[in-house]
């Protein structure tokens, strides 16, 4: 049965042309043309943008550029790294104001049961509590430091205060290896534990790599045991290695980003909820190893903070690895040098910083040479494009054609005319006039005709079958 195909009117909506390798060349011809370099033509178009044979507008890299500059300006703006701190202290002023209320509570009720003694004692056990609470260190970890001490009077009081802790030591752990524990669902013992022995492997398997020795065995049974720690799911050592490496270094970049007094304020809660020090000591031998492995990860970056919205741990962990996608998409934009590097640019990550515009433009933007190239238009010679033979003929068509389609038939020139109309250039030759000519009467002719027509004599008496008009072309 032969196929059928239906057909409807063109609504603009369709999208029926993919870029060819003819309308990539027409669009740099020009460029060609003025500046005879390939590679350089190629690489403003990349840079400008272009649109595609449906009229969609392919974003350039300097306009993607751009976006990432403003979504950087954006975040820094809008955040501010000290509001880490200050959730966690009015949680702690909160609990505080609460343990207080407690205590003022129990002290009205004893002095309500009419027992002298109860009330003796509640008051003096109240008053020693409310100054203990009246001493409480200003800075966050020494607070935390008393409080666990505190013997608390209000039961809800305390179910908070270890709520928060346990809040703090899963969110403050996550934010140290920079979510490369993302499995971990509390701070107990023994996930603890299990976390310091995940760290303790990787380090050895690491030292083993540096000797030279195959890991790919040991690595796999690394994932069987700890492969929940990491959702990316990496393949080889060498994959893990380095989303830790991104990972660890974007925590290094939160921490360069705090004030002194801030940093101070995270080191000291780390110490006071982290108390195992073992487990501090192979996170930050990791973290060690791995800035001697990958030192181009940006570990000395830095940002300058500028909002007043407050951020968690973890928040604050999510941002640091956003800002340093951007950076890392940003360096890669901005050091290619031709369309085929971007073909290095993870389209997923892209399209979440940038959008679907901005994806659909990079990946369609690596493919101008690639294209050219498939269709013979140019040639790779030492790192460099070239025109091929029939790339150079390609492009004199191109400008023959822009050429001739610029020539107006109306100018003024020497080329055959199928009819003479009306211009601007004499004939000297003449013509019955009709309505709707130019009324440039020829005089002579006019008055010859009346007088054939009317036998001679004067007046000469004119009448409009004797008009004649020059003609023009």
């Amino acid at each position: 049965m032969a196929p059928r195909f239906t057909y409807s009117r063109w609504d603009g909506t369709q999208v029926g042309f993919e870029i060819d390798a003819d309308s990539i060349l027409s669009e740099i011809t020009d460029d060609l043309l003025y500046h005879g370099d390939l590679n350089n033509a190629l690489r403003r178009m990349m840079q400008s943008g272009f649109r595609d044979m449906n009229g969609e507008r392919l974003k350039g890299v300097r306009e993607m550029l751009e976006q990432l500059r403003r979504k950087r300006r954006d975040e820094l703006e809008k955040y501010d790294l000290g509001g880490v701190y200050e959730d966690v202290a009015q949680e702690l002023r909160d609990i505080v104001d609460q343990e207080r209320q407690s205590l003022q509570d129990m002290l009205e009720q004893a002095r309500q049961s009419g027992d002298p003694r109860r009330a003796e004692t509640a008051e003096q056990s109240a008053s020693d509590k409310q100054f203990q609470l009246d001493m409480l260190p200003p800075d966050l970890a020494g607070m935390v430091r008393e409080m666990q001490q505190y013997d608390f009077n209000s039961n809800e009081a305390r179910q908070r205060f270890e709520e928060l802790l346990d809040k703090l030591r899963q969110e403050l752990m996550q934010s140290y290896v920079n979510q490369m524990a993302g499995a971990m669902q509390n701070t107990s013992p023994e996930q603890m534990q299990r976390m310091k022995d995940m760290m303790s492997e990787l380090n050895a398997l690491l030292e083993k790599k540096q000797r030279g020795e195959d890991t790919q065995a040991d690595f796999d049974q690394f994932m069987q045991r700890y492969g929940d720690f990491f959702p990316e799911n990496p393949q080889t050592l060498d994959e893990l290695l380095e989303i830790m490496a991104e990972r660890m270094a974007a925590m290094q970049a939160m921490l360069n980003s705090m004030t002194p007094e801030q940093r101070a304020q995270l080191q000291g809660l780390a110490e006071q909820l982290l108390e195992d020090m073992d487990l501090r000591w192979q996170v930050d031998q990791l973290g060690e190893n791995l800035r001697q492995m990958f030192p181009e990860m940006g570990w000395d970056r830095r940002y300058n903070f500028q909002g007043q919205d407050p951020l968690s741990f973890a928040q604050a962990a999510q941002l640091m690895n956003e800002l340093g996608d951007i950076d890392q998409l940003e360096n890669l934009l901005r050091g290619a040098t031709n369309p085929g590097a971007l073909a290095e640019v993870d389209l997923d990550r892209a399209r979440e910083l940038l959008g679907d515009d901005a994806a659909r433009s990079l990946e369609r933007l690596a493919e101008l040479a690639k294209t050219l190239e498939q269709a013979g238009l140019i040639e790779q010679k030492e790192g460099r494009y070239e025109l091929t033979p029939k790339g150079i003929r390609k492009i004199g068509q191109n400008a023959l054609s822009d050429l001739f389609t610029k020539l107006a038939k109306d100018k003024t020139g020497k080329h055959e005319l199928e009819r003479s109309g009306i211009g601007h250039e004499r004939t000297y030759e003449s013509k019955p006039y009709e309505f709707g000519d130019p009324f440039n009467l020829d005089i002579h002719r006019t008055i010859r005709n009346a007088i054939r027509r009317t036998g001679g004599g004067t007046p000469v008496s004119l009448s409009p079958d004797d008009f004649e008009v020059e003609r023009t072309e």
